[in-house]
């Protein structure tokens, strides 16, 4: 007696032998090919429905030397903005018959670097990049031109790009806090931020200062959330948002890094926005809650998802031909509650 465990899945040879047909004509009516009648589709359904068949997809694939999965490439999931791209990015890739495996790097070179190999040894059909963690010339050295590679959010020149206007947004913001009266404004960078990105927005933030004639200031993390570093050296968040000459406005880097702020200023006693007003960006969904009200760069995060998987899903099909693309998509400012007139 031949028990479930014994029992052996039903082969396309199976199907064959039950619709009375050859394997190969078996085949073109499950790969959906033209030429075969309507009464042969139906004898081979009814076969296949009789023994229970399923296609093996990976066998197939593997077979054709390509599969129908697309590898992500995040720097660090524990970012909202990263997890709403993400989200995105399988839902315009399952609409056009993709799977997604998602390499979560953690902002660590080495592990980008393993995670990149292993979707390559799963034979993912085209990478998309929303951020990396170290030298894109270390990823390409081992990617090379083995298959497409588009960068979101995030730019390098050895693939197509579809990325917001980091300069002019980071502008924007800055102006938006100029306006306001504020004259002594923070650029926040942050360390988890892609390179060329943050390089974009400090330029945008720095445009916009000198272009008002005050003096930029740069800072950056030394261990969050107390202490931040300043022309190299190390200073408490205490000094630079209380001191005799404290910021009154910080434009931070992405928004995860401006709710750091607010939550500073609240534990220091600092009031948002009577003292300090704050501006982000990306516009994450939590940056929008009424608590928080955060004015930011509001990048177009589903619009910018679905240009980089139609981009790649054309470039895997040779539809896609010739130099690399940049897509540059507009930002929209959102003004909200954590920014106001400064002080008299």
């Amino acid at each position: 007696m031949t028990t479930l465990r014994e029992r052996k899945p039903p082969t396309i040879h199976d199907v064959a032998r039950v619709a009375n047909l050859s394997k190969s004509t078996v085949s073109n009516v499950i790969r959906n090919a033209t030429g075969v009648s309507e009464a042969t589709r139906e004898r081979v359904q009814a076969a296949i429905d009789e023994l229970g068949y399923r296609t093996n997809v990976v066998a197939r694939q593997l077979a054709q030397q390509r599969t129908r999965v697309l590898g992500i490439v995040i720097g660090d999931l524990a970012n909202p903005f990263y997890a709403e791209m993400a989200k995105f990015i399988e839902n315009f890739a399952a609409a056009r018959g993709f799977q997604v495996m998602f390499c979560n790097t953690q902002v660590d070179h080495e592990v980008e670097l393993a995670g990149i190999r292993s979707l390559l040894e799963h034979q993912v059909a085209g990478l998309l990049f929303l951020a990396y963690a170290g030298s894109p010339a270390a990823a390409r050295a081992i990617v090379g031109s083995r298959l497409p590679v588009v960068f979101v959010t995030c730019a390098a020149d050895w693939g197509d790009v579809v990325a917001v206007d980091d300069v002019g947004g980071a502008d924007a913001a800055t102006q938006h806090l100029i306006a306001l009266g504020h004259k002594r404004i923070a650029y926040l960078a942050d360390s988890v931020l892609e390179e060329s990105a943050d390089n974009d927005r400090k330029a945008g933030y720095i445009r916009a200062m000198t272009r008002a004639g005050l003096q930029p200031q740069l800072l950056r993390w030394d261990a969050k959330p107390d202490t931040v570093v300043i022309d190299g050296k190390t200073v408490s968040i205490r000094a630079v948002l209380t001191g005799r000459n404290r910021m009154t406005g910080v434009f931070a880097a992405n928004d995860l890094n401006a709710i750091d702020i607010l939550d500073c200023a609240d534990r220091l006693g600092v009031a948002v926005p009577a003292q300090l007003s704050v501006v982000g960006f990306d516009n994450i969904a939590i940056a929008g809650l009424a608590r928080i009200g955060l004015t930011t760069v509001a990048q177009p995060k589903e619009m910018m998802a679905q240009i980089a998987v139609e981009t790649l899903e054309q470039r895997i099909s040779g539809k896609l031909k010739g130099g690399r693309l940049r897509q540059i998509a507009d930002f929209a400012f959102v003004e909200r509650t954590s920014t106001a007139h400064a002080e008299p």
